[in-house]
């Protein structure tokens, strides 16, 4: 299985147990093909740099490589397409997110952002990405 994984994904995977870490790591072992785009990534190091995430520059490093082991980065979208899609979302910056993921041929778009579970019919929370993957341990 193929998940699209948004930046607020990635970052509490890298940074906190949990749900998003185990996704990860589920990727990392191969057991689904994470993927993302450049402009996630972006977004992704870019908050990691922020002073108030307190990170070392070698902390950021070791959590760059570890999300590069683990996730598939895909070429941005196309402006054109980014474009064309301006009247589908409020927030004008997931609109990269979103195109990304309908011309990466994932199964699913995984992602904490309501805005962009609306938009996207296949798109889910990380709990159900992990109930697709392994099923309902409750």
């Amino acid at each position: 299985m193929k998940l699209f994984v948004d930046a607020n994904t990635l970052i509490s995977g890298l940074l906190f147990q949990g749900n998003e870490r185990i996704l990860l790591e589920l990727g990392r072992y191969g057991t689904c093909e994470l993927v993302t785009n450049d402009y996630v990534r972006s977004e992704v190091a870019d908050f990691l740099r922020r002073p108030r995430v307190s990170l070392s520059e070698g902390d950021r490093r070791r959590l760059m490589t570890i999300l590069d082991r683990s996730v598939v980065v895909l070429k941005s979208p196309p402006t054109e397409k980014v474009q064309e899609s301006r009247a589908r979302l409020r927030d004008q910056e997931d609109l990269p997110v979103l195109v990304g993921f309908e011309i990466s041929g994932c199964d699913y778009l995984v992602t904490g952002d309501k805005e962009l579970r609306r938009a996207a019919s296949k798109a889910i929370s990380t709990r159900r990405a992990l109930e697709i993957l392994l099923g309902n341990f409750e």
